[in-house]
């Protein structure tokens, strides 16, 4: 599948302004999600051409370790001592992955979670123990299922000892920024900001750049029936003030329900689908260079 995109001007409050900037009019398809992961819903890497992927609710605790260049198979790591409630998000720093078992469609979860593993035991092993990091959003004071609600999140990013959350608003689209410790222990979610992302945020990734940094939010809107994804790029990040940053937002044609981004190389990040509604699983890569 070759999707096509537009660029639209965005403005949040003044505070900073899309680009109108012509990019590579492609979201290139440049390889098949591994068979197991045919509800990918989060992607990272993890070096030497490896990347390691997780599944939506609903399925075994497990992680995904593959390369582009051989797809079709993966190895498999059993994370033991936990259930799979609703994994959502990966991220890591130098030494740990994070799963955010985060997903939250219906508001009512008390037993929100991100469980951290070693990189290594999932380089070299079949297992891996993991640590509980458990939190709440104390804005939540109700927990009664509900299809239009602020307490879902599916993007995740790991920046200095702590973990920013980027929530998945389908009461207003919206996405809140919160912050939690990367150790293990309970506690109650920071909340550090808001953005007017104008849908459903799906997946994020944080990169490092010589001059500031760069946040990049995928995700998806589903008026006029379908998914149709979208991607707002934050340059020039200075601190943690994402949403202060100069941004672009993509807005890509056709219908595909994104839920992950991954920065690749210079300019670049790669995005993944969920195998829904007839859509094969891929990884997909975009020109964000200006």
């Amino acid at each position: 599948m070759l999707l096509h995109f537009i660029i639209s001007t965005f403005l949040f409050f003044g505070l900073a302004c899309a680009s109108t900037i012509t990019l590579d009019p492609k979201l290139e398809p440049i390889a098949e999600l591994p068979s197991q992961l045919d509800e990918c819903s989060g992607m990272i890497d993890l070096g030497n051409d490896l990347y390691v992927g997780n599944n939506d609710s609903g399925n075994p605790a497990e992680l995904y370790v593959f390369n582009l260049k051989n797809t079709p198979a993966a190895k498999r790591v059993t994370i033991t001592g936990v259930e799979s409630e609703d994994w959502e998000e990966l991220a890591a720093d130098q030494d740990f992955v994070y799963i955010g078992d985060t997903g939250n469609n219906n508001g009512n979860r008390k037993d929100l979670a991100i469980y951290k593993v070693k990189k290594d035991d999932l380089k070299n092993r079949d297992e891996a123990v993991a640590e509980k990091i458990s939190f709440s959003y104390p804005e939540q004071k109700e927990f009664n299922s509900a299809k239009k609600h602020n307490f879902d999140c599916e993007a995740m990013v790991c920046i200095g000892d702590s973990l920013y959350l980027f929530t998945k608003n389908r009461g207003n689209s919206r996405t809140d920024m919160y912050s939690l410790p990367k150790t293990a222990g309970h506690y109650l979610a920071k909340h550090l900001d808001s953005f007017n992302a104008g849908g459903l945020v799906t997946g994020a990734d944080f990169k490092q750049t010589d001059t500031g940094a760069e946040l990049a939010l995928i995700g998806y809107t589903t008026e006029d029936k379908g998914y149709h994804p979208f991607l707002i790029y934050f340059y020039d990040v200075q601190g943690l003030a994402f949403f202060n940053a100069p941004f672009k937002r993509l807005t890509f044609i056709g219908s595909l329900q994104t839920e992950s981004v991954l920065f690749s190389g210079e300019h670049k990040v790669l995005v993944t689908n969920e195998e829904e509604h007839g859509d094969k699983g891929f990884i997909y890569e975009a020109n964000l260079e200006k």
